[in-house]
C-alpha cells in the first residue's frame, strides 16, 4: 500500500492505533509512540503526515472534553508556538531525511527523560510560552510535540491536562500544516499516507472511551516510556 509492504502498514496503523488510545487517554502518546516506528516505515511520514493525521484525535478530545479547557493556557501556549513552527520549518526543509529520523529519535529520547523528571512545573504564563515554543518547534520538525505541554501540565487535574493539550493541538497543528506547506514539505503522498492511518487514529479514540475509566495512567506509563526508549535507540543506531 503507497509503495509500503504489507507488514510496514500494519506496523505503522498499529503503531497509531496504539499511540491515539494512549493520546486521547492522558493528552499525549502518538508522537512519541508512533514516530520512531513511522520514521523507520518510510521518511514520508516525518513530520507533515503524522501532524496531519492527528487533528482527528485532537478535535475529538478537544470537542469531548470542552468544559475542561483552560482557555487563558491554551493562548499563551499558542503565542509561544508560532515562532517555534516557523523555526522548525526552516530546520525541516534544509535537512537530510536521515537527519530527522535523527532528530525525531533524539526528541522522544528527551521526552522520556523529562517525564521521569521529578521538577515540578506549573502552567504559568510564561511557562506556557516557553512549552508552546517548544512544542512548536519539536512537533513540526519530528512530529513530537507534546511532551513539553505535557510536562507543564503533568500535576494539573487529568482531564484539563488532556483537553488544554488538545485544544492547543487543535490550532497549533493547523500552524505546523501551514508552515511545512510553505516550506515544500507537504506533497499528495503525505496526504494519502495520512489517510492510511486516520483510521488507526479514529479506532484509538474509540478505544479510550471505552477504557478510559479503567486505565490508570501510571500502571501503562512504564511500558509506555519503555518502548519509546527501545524503539527511539533503534532509530537513531540506523540514521547513522
Amino acid at each position: 500500500m503507497l509503495g509500503l509492504s504489507v507488514a510496514a502498514t500494519i506496523a505503522c496503523i498499529l503503531a497509531v492505533y496504539i499511540g491515539s488510545t494512549v493520546q486521547a487517554s492522558i493528552g499525549i502518546g502518538v508522537g512519541m509512540i508512533a514516530s520512531p516506528v513511522l520514521a523507520f516505515a518510510d521518511s514520508d511520514f516525518i513530520p507533515a503526515t503524522i501532524v496531519i493525521s492527528v487533528l482527528p484525535l485532537t478535535f475529538a478530545v478537544a470537542w469531548i472534553d470542552r468544559s475542561h479547557i483552560e482557555q487563558r493556557g491554551v493562548g499563551f501556549a499558542l503565542i509561544g508556538r508560532f515562532p517555534g513552527v516557523i523555526l522548525g520549518a526552516l530546520i525541516v526543509a534544509a535537512l537530510s531525511d536521515r537527519a530527522v529520523a535523527a532528530m525525531v529519535a533524539v526528541s522522544v529520547l528527551f521526552a522520556v527523560f523529562v517525564s521521569v523528571t521529578t521538577k515540578r512545573f506549573q502552567p504559568t504564563d510564561g511557562s506556557l510560552v516557553v512549552a508552546g515554543m517548544a512544542s512548536g518547534f519539536t512537533g513540526t520538525t519530528t512530529g513530537v510535540g507534546g511532551p513539553p505541554m505535557a510536562l507543564t501540565y503533568q500535576h494539573s487535574d487529568p482531564a484539563t491536562m488532556r483537553s488544554t493539550i488538545s485544544a492547543f493541538f487543535c490550532i497549533g497543528s493547523l500552524m505546523s500544516i501551514g508552515a511545512l506547506a510553505l516550506a515544500g514539505e507537504i506533497g499528495v503522498r503525505q496526504w494519502q499516507l495520512a489517510g492510511m492511518l486516520i483510521p488507526g487514529v479514529l479506532l484509538g479514540v474509540v478505544t479510550a472511551r471505552l477504557i478510559q475509566h479503567r486505565l490508570n495512567p501510571a500502571s501503562i506509563r512504564p511500558a509506555v516510556l519503555a518502548v519509546c526508549t527501545v524503539a527511539s535507540i533503534a532509530l537513531l543506531i540506523a540514521s547513522f
